[in-house]
C-alpha cells in the first residue's frame, strides 16, 4: 500500500465530530464565497495533521541491503517493530577464489634503515601507532583459543635525529599461549606455536617470502579489491632423530601480503587453517568480523 493510499485509509477513520468541529455552522439561505473558502482551508487543516502524524511511521520502514548486490554482502532482514536494531552485514569470501603458491622460507633483507649510532630507539604506544598510521591495526577477527600478546600495545621504531621516521615496523601476535618472556608456547604435541604474527610497515617490510614459482609466476587473490598474495610451507618440527636427522613431523604454515592505503602487511600462521588466516586477511581489509567462507 503506497502512502497517498494509506492517507487516504487514515482519513476514512477520522471521528465525525473532530470534522464537524472544524466546519462552519449551517445558515439559511446562500453562503458566502469567503465561507467556501474557510470550510475548504478547514478540511485542508485536518489533512495535513493526519498527514504529519503518520509520515514518521513510513520514515522508520527499514531498507533492506538486496543479498546479490556487487559488494558481496549479504544483509540481513531485521525485525519490525518501534526498535529496529541497526542492520548487520556477512562478507562472504569464496574459497575458490583464493590462490595458494608454494613458498620456502623467509629472506631477511641485507641492509637496515636505521643507525644505531645517530637514531633514537623510541617506544610507541597505541596512541602513537594510531597517530601514524591513520587507523587502528588490530584485526578486527581473532579465531577462537588465540589472544593477544602484552606486548602488542607497544612498537619500538627509530626516528632521526631530525625528527624523521626511519624505522616503522609494527609485530603484533596472537597465540594460544605464552612464556613468561612473552614469546609464543609451543604446543605438547607438536614443538610449534600455534596461533599467527602480524607484521606492518609503511616504509616496507624487510621480511620477503622465497616462493617457489618465478615472480611472474605467483598468483594473487582479490579480496575487496585488494591483491593478496597468500603461500604455504610444511615446516617440520623437532626433536630430530639422532641419526637419520628426520623431524618427528611437520606443521602447516601459511602467510599473506598485501598493501592497503599505502600500508604493507604480513600475516605468518602457525598450525592454523586456511581459511581462518582468509578471516584475519578480510578482517583487516574490510575492518569487520562478520566473515563467512564458502567453498
Amino acid at each position: 500500500m503506497n502512502a497517498e493510499k494509506r492517507i487516504m485509509s487514515v482519513i476514512g477513520q477520522v471521528d465525525e465530530k473532530y470534522i464537524e468541529e472544524a466546519a462552519p455552522e449551517k445558515k439559511e439561505g446562500k453562503k458566502p464565497v469567503w465561507l467556501k473558502w474557510e470550510t475548504m482551508a478547514a478540511c485542508l487543516a485536518v489533512v495535513m495533521v493526519i498527514v504529519l502524524c503518520i509520515l514518521p511511521q513510513f520514515s522508520k520502514e527499514p531498507i533492506i541491503t538486496p543479498p546479490d548486490n556487487t559488494d558481496n554482502i549479504t544483509a540481513n532482514d531485521p525485525n519490525i517493530g518501534e526498535n529496529i536494531p541497526p542492520i548487520t552485514s556477512e562478507i562472504h569470501i569464496s574459497m575458490s577464489n583464493i590462490f595458494i603458491n608454494q613458498f620456502d622460507g623467509f629472506a631477511d633483507m641485507e641492509y637496515s634503515r636505521y643507525k644505531l649510532e645517530t637514531d633514537v630507539e623510541t617506544i610507541w604506544d597505541k596512541n602513537d601507532i594510531i597517530s601514524y598510521y591513520g587507523t587502528d591495526l588490530l584485526p578486527a577477527y581473532i579465531p577462537d583459543g588465540l589472544s593477544a600478546s602484552e606486548k602488542n600495545a607497544h612498537a619500538t621504531v627509530y626516528i632521526s635525529q631530525d625528527g624523521i621516521v626511519v624505522e616503522d615496523t609494527i609485530f603484533l601476535n596472537y597465540y594460544h599461549d605464552y612464556y613468561e618472556d612473552g614469546s609464543p608456547k609451543l604446543t605438547e604435541n607438536i614443538a610449534a606455536a600455534k596461533g599467527f604474527s602480524v607484521t606492518i610497515s609503511k616504509l616496507g617490510i624487510m621480511e620477503s617470502c622465497c616462493y617457489l614459482l618465478p615472480e611472474s609466476g605467483i598468483k594473487t587473490s582479490d579480496i575487496d579489491k585488494t591483491a593478496v598474495t597468500f603461500g604455504y610451507c610444511s615446516m617440520p618440527y623437532g626433536p630430530y632423530h639422532s641419526e637419520t636427522h628426520e623431524p618427528s613431523g611437520y606443521y602447516d604454515m601459511y602467510v599473506a601480503q598485501f598493501k592497503k592505503d599505502g600500508v604493507e602487511y604480513q600475516i605468518v600462521t602457525q598450525q592454523m587453517e586456511i581459511e581462518e588466516l582468509v578471516k584475519v586477511v578480510t578482517s583487516i581489509i574490510r575492518g569487520d568480523a562478520n566473515i563467512i567462507i564458502t567453498q
